[in-house]
This record gives structure tokens, C-alpha cells and sequence, in this order.
């Protein structure tokens, strides 16, 4: 398993963001939405990164870095599809993208999900995220759980 850049026209990255629109889809109305597209992979502002085995991505996630009032990033597309769940993939994505943002100076970490994602959840608060306000263009809604994490400039 390496740790690959995500790139918006290799296959395999289509087909995982294929799998996480299905999965959000499934769980809540398209109309709340409001992932990160492919094309946008190639952004100056965005980085993004995956697991890849010989069954493609496997794992991924990717940090945006915003500016609301303050600058800090915000993390999208955290995923491991099913059969690779349980084994501390989506962890092993998440300390690399806050490890990107100490070196880029990020100094806030926030990110949405969804309240039906509860493992999602339980990982960022182990990860020490707390719940906070909306943020950017976000609307506050019942299917939306904002978080934030404030990075130590040490």
C-alpha cells in the first residue's frame, strides 16, 4: 500500500469519488452536499491524498485550504471503502493531512459530516476535534455536524 497525490483524471480516483458520492447520497439529501470535485483536485489550495493497493484507492481524504474571517483548511473527502474499514486507514489519512497543515502553517483545522456518521465522528474527537459553528458557506442544518481543531504552533 503506498501513499499516493490524488490527480483528477487517474481512474481510480473517479471511481472512489464515485463510491463517496453513492455513500453520501444514500445517507442524506443530494441538495446538502457540498463535496469537493474532481476538477478541483488541481487547485493550488488543495491537497489531496490516497491509499492505493492493487485494488486502487482504498483510502483518502484531502485538506482545502480556506479563508473565512481566518485562515485554516478544511478537510473533505475522508473515506475507506468498506472492505478496508477497521484497520486505521481513515486515521493513518487524517494525521498525514494534519501533519500537511502544521508544515503549511495552517493554524485551524475545521471540517462538516453528517450526524449519521458516528465512527466518523468518534475519530475526529479521539483526534481531538470539537464541535463548533457553521463555517463558510454552509447553512446550519440538522444534517450537518461542524468541527474544529486548533493546531499548537510547536
Amino acid at each position: 500500500m503506498q501513499l499516493v497525490d490524488l490527480t483528477p483524471n487517474d481512474p481510480h480516483v473517479i471511481a472512489v469519488f464515485d463510491d463517496i458520492d453513492r455513500l453520501i447520497n444514500s445517507l442524506y439529501p443530494v441538495a446538502t452536499a457540498q463535496s469537493l470535485t474532481l476538477s478541483e483536485l488541481s487547485s493550488p489550495n488543495v491537497h489531496a491524498i490516497g491509499l492505493k493497493n492493487e485494488d486502487g484507492i482504498i483510502a483518502c481524504g484531502a485538506i482545502v485550504k480556506q479563508f473565512d474571517n481566518v485562515l485554516y483548511g478544511e478537510i473533505r473527502r475522508l473515506y475507506v471503502k468498506p472492505s478496508y474499514r477497521g484497520k486505521g486507514l481513515s486515521r493513518r489519512i487524517m494525521q498525514n493531512l494534519l501533519h500537511y497543515a502544521g508544515d503549511a502553517q495552517i493554524p485551524l483545522i475545521r471540517l462538516e459530516t453528517g450526524p449519521k456518521q458516528t465512527q466518523s465522528i468518534n475519530l475526529y474527537e479521539d483526534l481531538g476535534f470539537v464541535r463548533c459553528g457553521k463555517f463558510g458557506d454552509y447553512d446550519d442544518s440538522p444534517l450537518s455536524v461542524f468541527m474544529e481543531l486548533g493546531l499548537s504552533k510547536e
